[in-house]
């Protein structure tokens, strides 16, 4: 009986090993295909940022450039909008939006997640509660809400107005950091307590030095978010725009020199490109099925 149960058995796992082998090319082949779906048409953007605007327009939209040329670059940035801003003033606007947002955002996040995670308090769970119920809550449905507050305190066309907005410490970045506190031991604190540290000594030189590696991935997944954010801006902060609103003035007011904008959208790409590709094993290595490791 033993026997038979171990042939089955073997029979089993040779037959899944099998499954896997043929799956394998498969899935291989249809990551390859995502793959290039992605990296070729920004590749083809890249080649045709460098043509002229003549060259583009008399057919030449899928072959190399005959002459490469940094010309279209150097003209889209002096180029002014409707608003009397150039893309480069733009995408001055678009670096300090995300700096100072990515530090708010992530660093009143961080707080309020260590204190729900690490302390016990009335109402803990219906923070948590709250916290995961906005993130199902449609942009929409939030959105008069939000034009109300903003003028009411005086913050509309501005970019106070849009880091308040930036602020909120509860969504994606409270429920991923509260996950990494839970599973750094609290044993750590108490050591720190008996040699006469108070709280925030704890909190600043023993937890956020523990969680380094999460938060430093937060604030790139953030980032990349607030460098990418065209509704809030656009809506909040019109007078002056940052790279991502300014896009979508240039494609409509420029339509017949799409080399000037794949220029643009280069100097919005690439800036996203190198960040990821500098920090992608710091957000891998943090990352791990839905939450961060501590």
């Amino acid at each position: 009986m033993t026997a038979v149960k171990s042939m089955r058995r073997r029979y089993k796992s040779k037959k899944k090993f099998t499954a896997y082998r043929m799956a394998k090319p498969i899935m291989f082949a249809v990551f390859v295909v995502y793959a290039v779906s992605l990296i070729v048409p920004f590749l083809w953007m890249f080649m045709n940022s460098f043509k002229s605007v003549g060259e583009f327009n008399t057919g030449n939209i899928f072959g190399f450039p005959i002459e490469w040329s940094s010309t279209n670059l150097i003209d889209v940035m002096s180029m002014q909008m409707g608003n009397g801003q150039t893309i480069f003033d733009m995408l001055l606007m678009s670096i300090v939006t995300t700096v100072l947002g990515t530090i708010i955002s992530v660093g009143l996040s961080t707080i309020a997640a260590y204190v729900v995670a690490k302390y016990n308090f009335p109402g803990k769970k219906v923070i948590l509660g709250a916290a995961i119920f906005t993130m199902i809550v449609p942009i929409i449905g939030t959105l008069p809400a939000q034009v109300r507050m903003l003028e009411t305190f005086g913050m509309m066309d501005s970019l106070v107005g849009v880091l308040f907005l930036y602020s909120g410490c509860f969504g994606f970045n409270f429920i991923m950091l509260h996950s990494s506190f839970e599973t750094i031991s609290w044993s750590y604190a108490e050591a720190a307590q008996i040699d006469g540290a108070n709280r925030f000594q704890i909190m600043f030189r023993i937890m956020l030095p523990l969680a380094k590696g999460p938060i430093i991935a937060i604030c790139i997944l953030q980032a990349i978010v607030l460098w990418n954010d065209y509704s809030t801006p656009f809506l909040f902060m019109n007078s002056n725009k940052t790279l991502a609103v300014g896009l979508q003035e240039l494609q409509t007011g420029h339509t017949s020199e799409y080399p000037l904008v794949f220029s643009a959208v280069m100097v919005a790409v690439i800036p996203i490109f190198i960040l990821f590709a500098c920090f992608q094993k710091t957000i891998i290595k943090n990352t791990i099925a839905g939450g961060l490791k501590g």
